[in-house]
């Protein structure tokens, strides 16, 4: 692995592999453009672009001597003859701008003018007695008149195309180095999706070419392989827990059932007043006992794929029932109950167990709730979801009460008042929501606490 890793290209290597693959590119299309323009020059398709300026050593001559006349230079000057009052008499094709550049060179100026390309003058005397300024400028011109005349300018047009070629090679270079980044950049966001959605029984396909990445990589890869380790253990954890509690409410149900038949058979005899009360608080004990075996049985069921058939059911039949439930908690420690309009529809669920899991909202609830407080129950739908709520006015729940409170057995951390329940109300509301596709929304109001079963309709 180490030896592999060294042969991969680190990025401060993979920056320079860049630069001078740029820079060959370069250099090589500009040695290519060079010998371009030299065959071209040496068949004759443009001269050099010295030509017209080298020609003055001929050209002035003649027309001074009359050998020459103006209208017989070469195409690739431009000129113009002026009398002795500054006027011109004749000229080339000639711009006015040019044109006055001419005037500038017959009054002594000389300077070269013009933008992209500087203007140069020569001024010449004819035998007449007129004055001929000719003009030019350093730039290759193509061989023939026919072809100067018609076609664009060379030298600006043959750098163009250097520039062209610079840019495309260029970014011909940046893709395939960027390609490389790019592909490496998509095996770590691969791998980082792979974990964030814990698929985590396969090792992450494919080797980055970049040595820093690939070292990221490896670490993701020993990092999915631990979470791998960490979750097998932990499934089989929770395995071994959920077989001993199947176990344990097994072995539960037996003697509860005898202590529970026993109980009211006391009851049924005639018994005196404390002995009544007795048998009675027996009774009170083993059937919140089984509540909780119940409950424990639930736990140990597969938490997806239903434990039953799900039925539609009207929701304001599903409202009465939690209503009455609702009062008779509160009637027992003088708790107002409040519940507001229910609307009409029907939704599917597992009837039994939503009925408990609002019955362990409501109980919560009240256990919570001081005497004369108040506890409300409503019923409403929002969109494509239906939202039970239970609020209260009691001391709220804590911060690790809303992180934990759909934990097992998590009975809060002090700041509500305990009387006895094992933290099952909440998990079991939980649960029951997820079967149904929803979820369990705890948070504090101004007046206390409220928790939320969110159910979606489909």
């Amino acid at each position: 692995m180490e030896k592999r890793m060294k042969r991969r290209p680190g990025l401060v290597a993979l920056f320079w592999r860049y630069l001078l693959t740029a820079g060959a590119a370069v250099v090589l299309l500009a040695v290519l453009w060079w010998g371009a323009l030299t065959w071209l020059m040496r068949c004759g398709f443009v001269y050099p672009a010295s030509t017209a300026a080298n020609g003055l050593e001929v050209v002035v001559p003649a027309l001074e001597n009359g050998s020459l006349a103006p209208e017989q230079l070469p195409y690739y000057y431009r000129w113009v003859v002026f009398d002795e009052d500054g006027e011109p008499l004749r000229s080339g094709p000639m711009s006015e701008r040019r044109l006055e550049y001419a005037r500038q060179a017959l009054t002594g100026d000389l300077s070269p003018k013009g933008i992209f390309y500087a203007q140069y003058h020569k001024v010449t005397y004819l035998p007449d007695g007129t004055d001929c300024v000719l003009q030019y400028d350093y730039s290759m011109p193509y061989g023939t008149a026919g072809l100067q005349r018609h076609m664009p300018e060379f030298q600006t047009c043959a750098s163009l195309l250097l520039v062209a070629a610079w840019l495309v090679a260029g970014a011909a270079a940046t893709r395939h180095f960027a390609g490389l980044l790019r592909r490496d950049a998509a095996l770590l966001t691969g791998a980082a999706r792979t974990i964030t959605d814990r698929r985590l029984d396969l090792p992450f396909a494919g080797h980055a070419r970049v040595r820093e990445f690939e070292e990221t990589l490896q670490a993701m890869e020993t990092l999915r392989a631990s979470l791998a380790g960490s979750l097998k253990e932990q499934w089989a954890m929770e395995q071994q827990r959920s077989l001993e509690l199947a176990a344990l409410t097994h072995d539960l149900k037996t003697p509860l059932s005898v202590i529970s038949g026993n109980a009211e058979l006391l009851a049924e005899d005639a018994l005196t007043a404390a002995q009544r009360e007795n048998a009675e608080a027996i009774l009170r004990g083993s059937q919140r006992l089984e509540d909780y075996v119940a409950q424990l049985r639930a736990m140990t069921g597969p938490e997806t794929g239903g434990e039953a058939a799900k039925e539609t059911v009207e929701i304001r039949q599903l409202a009465e029932g939690w209503q009455s439930a609702g009062r008779g908690l509160c009637a027992a420690k003088q708790i107002a109950f409040r519940c507001g309009d229910v609307p009409a529809g029907a939704i599917a669920v597992e009837r039994v167990a939503l009925d408990r899991a609002v019955g362990n909202l409501l109980d919560n609830a009240v256990r919570y709730t001081p005497e004369m407080g108040e506890v409300s129950l409503t019923v409403c739908a929002e969109r494509s979801c239906l939202i039970i709520a239970v609020e209260d006015t009691g001391p709220g729940f804590s911060a690790e009460a809303l992180a934990r409170g759909e934990q097992a057995f998590y009975t809060s951390d002090g700041s509500r008042p305990q009387d006895g329940h094992v933290g099952l109300g909440l998990y079991f509301a939980a649960r029951t929501a997820r079967r149904h596709g929803g979820n369990l929304r705890l948070s504090n109001t101004r007046d206390g606490a409220r928790a939320e079963l969110v159910l979606p309709f489909s």
